[in-house]
């Protein structure tokens, strides 16, 4: 049985708050032993004491688990930016380069027809 869910983020693009998703994301094997183990360790818990202990660690494991999720989405949504401008920066890369090969045909033909004259260093 494997379970898709996916996250819901927030980030900045081209100066406008967008919504998107990230994921379908499967749990994993992993995932399901730890859910099993955790279960299993409460079902056997006969006084409160033994209750604390196994919840204080499932805390523990939840809280690691939560901040590295955090981490990755945080790095996500940073590597979304610099990707979106990095593509704006390229694009106007193009552009100049666009620009500078059409100056650059207009003074090829310039050239050539002053080239053609009787005396071309007269123009």
């Amino acid at each position: 049985m494997t379970m898709k869910f996916s996250l819901p983020i927030e980030l900045q693009y081209k100066d406008r708050q967008v919504q998107a998703f990230m994921g379908p994301f499967e749990h994993s094997m992993e995932r399901e032993f730890a859910i099993a183990s955790g279960k299993r360790a409460l079902d056997e818990c006969d006084d409160i004491k033994q209750v604390k202990e196994v919840a204080k660690n499932l805390l523990e494991g939840w809280s690691a688990m939560n901040t590295a999720v955090q981490r990755i989405m945080l790095e996500n949504i940073e590597l979304h930016q610099k990707i979106a401008i990095q593509q704006q920066d390229l694009k106007a890369a193009d552009e100049l380069i666009n620009e500078a090969s059409i100056a650059l045909d207009e003074r090829e033909n310039r050239s050539n027809r002053a080239s053609r004259g009787l005396w071309p260093f007269l123009r």
